[in-house]
């Protein structure tokens, strides 16, 4: 089956389902499902809003772990914090760990204020060389998460990423995760856009160009509607860039089938 490798149920501040709610929506979507809560180390407007008891996570989760539902976390990548990320992901037995940008030199890439005073241009490149800062450090991670995040925020009125704006840069992170083995998302939250599918498939194009051959999908779900949304125009995304739907169990990559 496919797998939606990126959801957050009760563990996550932000979330808006339980974790039955979660299983039972991704069997009504026939996908697997990771649990990937969110894992952010002193975040900007509140240092404590997404950190969770990882203990009582394994704890009261454990009971649902099946092939088709595992446990994650989804790692929110600073430089400040890269080694007690690292410490806390090594101490624990998570099938998948997702790496994703939600800040950017300590500004929180979902406030309006974070982009006060600056281009789209110079948005678009700090968070780049940023994701490319943190890639460096952060080495124990199995998925770099929604490569299109500041899409979803940033004020201007072309929302949209363009490979050929920042060339140069796009390669160098998409390099990064594959010479250390990391595995890009298709996040699909974004995919009812026809805009946003060009654009990004542009993006995954040249991450397979550059030998990419492995990418995950998943809907980022915080509501039960959302859990497995837009699979099918994720994976056929996929296959027309031929990269190969993979998800992670115990931290080992396995291919999706349909």
């Amino acid at each position: 089956m496919l797998f939606d490798s990126h959801t957050h149920c009760d563990y996550s501040t932000d979330s808006s389902m339980n974790i039955s709610e979660a299983i039972r929506a991704a069997r009504k979507a026939n996908v697997g499902m990771i649990v990937t809560e969110h894992w952010d180390y002193d975040y900007p407007t509140n240092p404590y809003a997404f950190l969770f008891d990882v203990d009582d996570y394994f704890k009261q989760f454990n009971v649902y772990r099946s092939d088709s539902v595992l446990l994650g976390i989804e790692v929110g990548m600073q430089k400040h914090t890269v080694s007690k990320d690292e410490a806390l992901i090594k101490a624990h037995p998570f099938d998948c760990v997702i790496a994703s940008m939600h800040c950017v030199n300590g500004r929180d890439l979902y406030e309006p204020n974070s982009y006060k005073g600056i281009t789209k241009a110079e948005a678009v490149q700090e968070f780049l060389e940023d994701s490319i800062a943190n890639v460096r450090l952060y080495r124990d991670f199995d998925i770099f998460g929604h490569i299109d995040y500041i899409c979803r925020y940033m004020p201007y009125e072309d929302q949209e990423l363009y490979y050929e704006e920042f060339p140069t840069l796009w390669d160098e992170l998409f390099k990064l995760l594959i010479d250390g083995g990391k595995v890009l998302e298709i996040n699909t939250r974004r995919l009812d856009s026809l805009k946003a599918i060009e654009t990004l498939q542009i993006l995954y194009q040249r991450y397979q160009q550059l030998g990419g051959r492995y990418i995950s999908l998943g809907s980022d779900a915080h509501y039960k509607e959302h859990v497995g949304r837009r699979m099918a125009v994720a994976k056929k995304m996929a296959d027309d860039v031929s990269l190969v739907p993979v998800y992670f169990q115990d931290r080992k990559m396995k291919i999706m089938e349909e």
